[in-house]
């Protein structure tokens, strides 16, 4: 081939290379959320560091336990068992005056950008929200506090990645109930009927093990079949089997990856009696089979303890 020729074929590649390559958009995430614990008998006073939301959680039992606070010098009282959300600017004050010593509230300061869309309903309707928005702990809530305490207690970086997570999610649950509204953003007429839906969920969540038909779902939260159907789909954009399915399914990989449990182990935590079933479950919502997750697992569990062996050897030498 003569040099023009490779010219050519070398512009022609390069040509090929620029029509087909397409720039990756990357999305960036945020999560600008700061905590604090309040607990003992002292006044304890904290300053906003950002422009966004005040949420304080107060998950205590005893509906009749109260405790007064203080937002820029404003009085207020929250309840056991209830959360409340206020807006807040950056520099402006909260005081918490606990009390009983055993009484723990955390208090969590979360940026406009991470609520940016709830920020503007609380904009829209400044009299509504002008003494902040109420909300109630409910066994989820419960259940998530619990977890965090578990991991602040025992502080790590893994620990602290939890934390983070926990607290989106304690977030998230709460607004989710606030909403009312569906993915379109239309404004759901009875937020009792989506309170409904929102607790066919937590039910699924609560325990993978078990596999609940449509007709006991709808029992439990008290509604019809037809309802449940049509209104978990409209909400969270899946039908309810393919919502528990999609569900099980991650939990199963989760604890496959521990490398903790058999296969036959992760089928019974995750509803199915037999193991043949979950393994075709399994193949046909991942396109392969569990253990072929969990052998890749191991090999590269035991690839690292290799390296980690070879590394102690090679310091002692």
């Amino acid at each position: 081939m003569t040099e023009s020729g490779k010219k050519a074929s070398n512009s022609e590649i390069s040509e090929f290379q620029s029509e087909s390559t397409v720039a990756c958009p990357l999305t960036s995430t945020s999560l600008d959320i700061h905590y604090a614990l309040l607990h003992g008998t002292n006044n304890q006073e904290l300053s906003s560091p950002l422009d966004g939301f005040l949420n304080i959680l107060f998950p205590a039992y005893e509906n009749s336990c109260i405790c007064p606070y203080f937002l820029q010098k404003q009085s207020y009282i929250i309840r056991g068992g209830e959360n409340i959300i206020h807006p807040i600017q950056k520099g402006e004050t909260l005081e918490w005056k606990n009390i009983y010593e055993d009484h723990l509230a955390i208090a969590l300061f979360i940026s406009n950008e991470l609520l940016d869309d709830f920020r503007r309903k609380f904009a829209e309707d400044t009299l509504r929200f002008s003494n902040g928005l109420l909300t109630n702990s409910d066994n989820r809530t419960r259940l998530l506090i619990n977890q965090l305490m578990a991991y602040i207690r025992h502080d790590n970086y893994l620990n602290r990645l939890r934390i983070q997570a926990l607290l989106i999610e304690i977030v998230v649950h709460q607004i989710e109930g606030l909403y009312a509204e569906n993915e379109k953003h239309e404004i759901i007429p009875n937020k009792n009927h989506y309170d409904k839906i929102v607790l066919a969920k937590n039910l699924i969540h609560r325990d993978l093990s078990k596999n609940y038909t449509i007709p006991e779902l709808a029992k439990y939260v008290g509604t019809n079949e037809q309802y449940l159907k049509k209104h978990f789909k409209q909400y969270f954009g899946k039908t309810v089997m393919n919502y528990i399915t999609e569900k099980k399914m991650e939990h199963a990989k989760e604890l496959i990856l521990t490398g903790d449990y058999r296969i036959s182990d992760v089928a019974q935590m995750t509803g199915y009696k037999h193991s043949t079933h979950f393994t075709s479950a399994f193949k046909k919502y991942f396109g392969f089979i569990p253990n072929s997750l969990r052998y890749t697992f191991l090999v590269a569990n035991e690839g690292a303890q290799m390296l980690s062996e070879f590394e102690s050897l090679i310091h002692i030498l």
